[in-house]
């Protein structure tokens, strides 16, 4: 099976299924990654700095990590702080999508408090309207008026080392943020591996998950 991973900023989808990627890459499945902005962050109010470099570099070797293939689209990436709807950003993803026959995606929470995380989500979510297999991901904790529905959950226990060696690789956002800021995702899969009887799990909110038949070639 194909799988397309997309995150509006490198360490986004690491943070929110890195354990999932990780999982379905040992399972023999291909996982792309597709990021929608560069990534540069100066956030001056909180002493945040994160250049373009620095993020593509850590992100390809946190890629790595998960068994992650890392993919640019023919369509430039947003400024961070700057991603909308854009049709032809769709059409590219779109364009992505068909061509190597993804079956499953997965996209940023449609709900998400950040402008960057929502943009990429309707983006992703237009763009795979096709797929069979849609679930969406949470990979920062700030509350909005809407809850996030997570009732997908995916056992990650065997490869929660591996998530949490990716994102060791982001060693500027660590320096930017602390340890915790890893941390608290980790605590959270604990607590989500808890409430369904296991170590570590990630958990999503499905857009819609189709079962496929046993018999048919996922590709």
């Amino acid at each position: 099976m194909n799988v397309l991973v997309v995150g509006a900023h490198h360490d986004d989808i690491e943070l929110g299924c890195g354990g999932t990627v990780a999982r379905l890459t040992a399972e023999g499945h291909a996982a792309y990654g597709v990021v929608l902005t560069n990534s540069e962050t100066h956030y001056d109010l909180k002493n945040i700095h994160r250049s373009k470099e620095q993020a593509i570099v850590e992100a390809r070797k946190a890629a790595g990590v998960i068994g992650l293939e890392l993919t640019d689209l023919d369509y430039p990436q947003a400024d961070n702080g700057t991603l909308q709807y854009d049709v032809n950003l769709m059409r590219a993803l779109e364009d992505f999508i068909t061509k190597n026959n993804v079956r499953l995606v997965f996209s940023h929470w449609q709900y998400d408090m950040n402008t960057d995380h929502e943009a990429a989500a309707k983006i992703t979510t237009v763009a795979a309207r096709h797929v069979h297999s849609i679930l969406m991901y949470r990979s920062n904790w700030y509350q909005p008026d809407r809850a996030f529905n997570g009732i997908f959950y995916i056992d990650i226990s065997k490869t929660i080392d591996r998530k949490v060696k990716s994102l060791e690789c982001y060693s500027v956002e660590i320096r930017n943020r602390s340890r915790e800021w890893i941390d608290s995702f980790i605590d959270h899969n604990r607590s989500f591996g808890f409430s369904i009887g296991v170590e570590y799990a990630e958990v999503f909110e499905p857009v819609r998950y189709t079962l496929a038949n046993p018999t048919e070639n996922n590709g």
